[in-house]
């Protein structure tokens, strides 16, 4: 038997229920548990990608900004005083979308503030872009009840500020949303509470009308909860921090005592997918596992056929604020400590209040923004979002290997030379190419090398 212990986050308690130990079953190569750690600011030690992060505050007030590769940030003007959660960034990086009192946008230069007008408050602290909305127009999604998630179309413009279509219905989901949520074509990925259980959920969304727990898609054996949903602005994979799904060896959960210590990536599930576990979704269809750097993880060197052994109940260290970038091999999230005291974070959690971009494939988590100083409760930063500018960012030619074992989706094939630099889209016309190495980069992340004039 297996003791199960729950920690309340605001109420010192503990529950403890014996379960029966899940099977023990291997890990599968999409199962990262080496996280290697670099820290832009250390010296030697450069960002493979280049853009901007935009974070709020864990329990302070304003949104801040740096380009990747500062990691302190600075105050975006006619921010200050605003409570930020649920941020995300514009696929050209000129605009800001983050809930405060309801969903409002502003330019990444502080200009043009605008609050979207919704039917409702939409103050539950949930929204995000709708991207590649089937509209054809760029919307904001947003939670406008406890279980009724609407959209508003927006038009940006270059000097002014947003316009607004019409506020309309995309989902009743017939219980409490929790968190953070993600909106992609026709894909609907959130935490729900119904359809008898809490934990994440598939939903596909019909060309018109609203959507409903008809169109869920339903496991044959449900999640254990799961929490700070997100997806992919190609609408293919959903990510989440597993709760107590009983494959310690796999995941670190809170079964395991680790709280949100590893996020998963899953394919998206249409309606009409075949049922199967959620568990053994986890185990057969992943796309990636990834679990944070050992240094918050507070195991012993040993492991047992349930994985890692933890040291304590370790609930103070604690990854989430997963939001997808623009370039699909890219997550930014933030890792906190839960103490109630107003002590800065002790030398073990020297990292909290920072914002780490995670390249998934390779499980290499950069801290690219540290708290201001002086660090303490006010200055811990969370809620990020990151756009990276495909125009002057690089890849490193891996020689014809897949980027992970089970492919990584991305926005299209194209061609790069030896240093890494975009050639042209493999759609259109090859360009006259000058004698060299290139590479042929597929929709799956596969590499492949080509000679020119050899």
């Amino acid at each position: 038997m297996k003791r199960i212990c729950m920690y309340g986050l605001t109420v010192v308690f503990l529950v403890c229920v014996a379960t029966a130990s899940a099977a023990y079953v291997p890990c599968t190569p999409f199962v990262h548990k080496t996280a290697i750690l670099k820290y832009p600011d250390s010296p030697g030690v450069t960002l493979p990608v280049k853009g901007t992060v935009v974070t709020g505050l864990t329990y302070g007030t304003g949104l801040y900004t740096a380009p990747l590769g500062t990691v302190t940030a600075t105050l975006i003007p006619n921010t200050a005083g605003m409570g930020v959660n649920s941020t995300q960034i514009t696929e050209d990086g000129q605009w800001v979308l983050f809930n405060s009192g309801g969903p409002q946008l502003i330019r990444i230069d502080g200009q043009f503030k605008t609050k979207v007008p919704v039917t409702s408050s939409g103050s539950e602290g949930c929204c995000t872009f709708w991207w590649h909305a089937p509209s054809g127009s760029m919307e904001i999604v947003y939670r406008f009840s406890d279980s009724d998630v609407h959209a508003i179309p927006v038009t940006f413009s270059a000097n002014a500020i947003p316009t607004f279509g019409t506020d309309h219905e995309i989902l009743n989901a017939g219980g409490a949303i929790s968190f953070s949520m993600g909106c992609a074509y026709n894909h609907f990925f959130t935490r729900i509470n119904s359809a008898g259980y809490d934990g994440p959920k598939f939903v596909t969304l019909p060309a018109s009308g609203v959507a409903t727990t008809a169109d869920f898609w339903v496991p044959t054996s449900n999640p254990a909860i799961g929490c700070k949903c997100t997806m992919s602005h190609d609408g293919r994979l959903c990510c989440y921090n597993p709760g107590y799904e009983q494959w310690c060896g796999c995941i670190a959960d809170e079964f395991c005592l680790l709280r949100h210590k590893s996020f998963a990536l899953l394919p998206f599930q249409e309606k009409t997918a075949t049922p199967m576990g959620w568990l053994s979704m986890l185990q057969t269809k992943a796309v990636s596992i990834n679990w944070a750097p050992r240094k918050f993880l507070f195991c012993t060197s040993t492991n047992d056929s349930m994985g890692e052994n933890s040291l304590s109940s370790n609930f103070w260290s604690d990854f989430k604020g997963w939001c997808y970038t623009n370039d699909t091999n890219y997550i930014v999230g933030d890792g906190n400590a839960l103490p109630n005291a107003q002590t800065p974070p002790d030398s073990d959690m020297s990292d909290s209040g920072s914002i780490f971009l995670i390249h998934y494939p390779t499980n290499t988590w950069y801290r690219i923004l540290k708290p201001n100083t002086p660090v303490g409760r006010g200055t811990l930063l969370s809620f990020p979002a990151v756009w990276i500018n495909p125009v002057t960012n690089t890849i490193v030619p891996l020689h014809g290997n897949r980027l992970e074992y089970r492919g990584v989706p991305s926005q299209g094939s194209y061609m790069v030379d030896i240093r890494g630099r975009r050639i042209e889209s493999i759609s259109t016309a090859v360009p006259k190419l000058t004698p060299g190495v290139y590479y042929v980069v597929d929709r799956d992340g596969v590499m492949r090398r080509m000679l020119v004039g050899h």
